[in-house]
């Protein structure tokens, strides 16, 4: 009776994640899985051992006879060139077997609109000053930037830029955090109680599965892309499709 009552509860538990998820196309943008060990992971470890190496140097040099010494700053080498040929090699490998060959840095510019109130992202917090991931983010100035490698056309569309965003975009939906709290819309929702409907502009064009679309591979903007979404109970004619 108790192991039924148990398998019961955990079914509650599991349902609610199932459908808060469902039609939520999920993306990889993180790239250490394909290795034992993240670079950064590697650097850490690394200066670590090499941190305490130091300070054994430091502590018991004088105490230390010349084969202990040079055991020891042999140690110190191997550490800092075992790390840096892991870096070396998996950057190499990381780049042979991406899409582009290499790194990219491209850039789209975007504006989000519901109910004619514009929409910012939460601010980021912490040191690295990105809204998002390393691959793909913002920096709190409206403008998608991809910095990386890509292994995976899908991790440069407008889907992956919400995904890393904590949100969502699809034809019919969009989700976006910001610092007052999630916003999400859905077609039939009321803007000014009127029912309303979600719009994605690029480059002025309406496009459909927004979430599917590519970012253009350009540094600047323009080339680069200008992305317009707009949630609203106006007519499309009357959408201004300019972003600002």
């Amino acid at each position: 009776m108790k192991k039924r009552v148990i398998f019961l509860f955990l079914i509650l538990l599991v349902i609610p994640t199932v459908f808060s998820h469902e039609n939520e196309q999920e993306f990889d943008l993180n790239h250490s899985d394909i290795y034992p060990l993240s670079q950064l992971t590697a650097v850490g470890y690394g200066s670590l051992v090499f941190g305490i190496l130091i300070l054994i140097i430091i502590s018991f040099h004088r105490k230390m006879n010349e084969r202990t010494k040079k055991i020891v700053y042999f140690l110190v080498a191997i550490v800092t060139l075992l790390v840096t040929i892991y870096i070396i090699l998996t950057t190499l490998h990381l780049n042979i077997i991406s899409i582009t060959k290499g790194p990219v840095h491209w850039h789209a510019d975007f504006e989000i609109w519901v109910c004619n109130k514009e929409i910012k992202l939460a601010k980021p917090k912490g040191l690295s000053n990105k809204q998002g991931v390393d691959l793909m983010h913002a920096h709190d100035d409206s403008r998608i930037h991809i910095e990386g490698v890509l292994l995976d056309r899908k991790a440069a569309s407008l889907g992956a830029f919400f995904y890393a965003i904590s949100g969502s975009l699809s034809d019919d939906r969009l989700k976006v955090v910001t610092d007052e709290g999630l916003v999400s819309v859905h077609d039939g929702d009321l803007c000014n109680e009127k029912p309303a409907k979600l719009y994605v502009f690029v480059n002025r064009n309406l496009i459909n599965n927004p979430s599917e679309y590519i970012i253009s591979p350009y540094e600047k903007v323009p080339p680069g892309d200008r992305i317009k979404i707009v949630f609203t109970e106006k007519p499309i004619e009357e959408i201004n499709s300019n972003i600002t």
